[in-house]
């Protein structure tokens, strides 16, 4: 009887003791799907906005040419221009992807637009703008264009085909770009999430 009681005491102490230790506890972590990722086997469609619900997150590939993307990039356009009709080129900058070249509105910010002038460049950023001094130097070899900033950074323009050129500034990455009023003769892909912000469509070709 004594063996009994002493075996029912050290099994209910061991219970409470379990009990109460929180390291006997078994947690298990809930990781949330990342909001910000874009599904890694999107295949943007060539359609018309008109025929997808924008009131939900969609990757597209815009084929109207009168959208209200294709709008909203025209009158930034045609504001800009104002400020910059000394200009010697008035970029837009293009995407390449499945060896064609596209406008590409992000999800976040504007497409980028570029104008050179005789004594400076403007870049119209996706979130930020910049203006850059230029010395008064421009030299044309066969296919490329060069400047020079204050920096004696290079800016180089070469041309790839009849409407798209390559832009270099100093050691940012080379950028594709087309002259603004080739605009209506490009797609565009459109990454629009609302206010669900997502990441960028990364799987252009360089």
């Amino acid at each position: 009887m004594k063996y009994k009681i002493l075996f029912t005491i050290i099994v209910s102490v061991s219970f409470f003791s379990c009990k109460n230790e929180p390291s006997a506890e078994v947690e298990t972590e809930i990781i949330p799907e990342d909001p910000y990722v874009v599904p890694s086997d999107s295949i943007p469609e060539r359609t018309e906005p008109s025929a997808l619900d924008l009131k939900k997150y969609q990757l597209f590939i815009d084929t109207t040419r009168t959208s209200v993307f294709y709008r909203r990039l025209d009158s930034a356009i045609t504001s800009e221009v104002k400020k910059h009709q000394n200009a010697m080129f008035k970029l837009v900058e293009v995407k390449k992807y499945n060896d064609r070249f596209l406008l590409y509105q992000p999800c976040n910010g504007n497409i980028p637009r570029y104008y050179i002038a005789k004594g400076a460049v403007t870049m119209y950023g996706q979130l930020e703008n910049n203006e850059f001094q230029l010395k008064d130097f421009v030299l044309k070899a066969g296919n490329r264009i060069l400047f020079k900033d204050r920096d004696d950074k290079t800016l180089s323009l070469k041309e790839i085909n009849a409407n798209v050129l390559r832009l270099k500034y100093g050691n940012s990455p080379a950028v594709y770009v087309t002259n603004i009023e080739n605009i209506l003769q490009f797609e565009m892909m459109v990454n629009s999430c609302l206010d669900q912000k997502v990441r960028e469509f990364d799987r252009f070709q360089q």
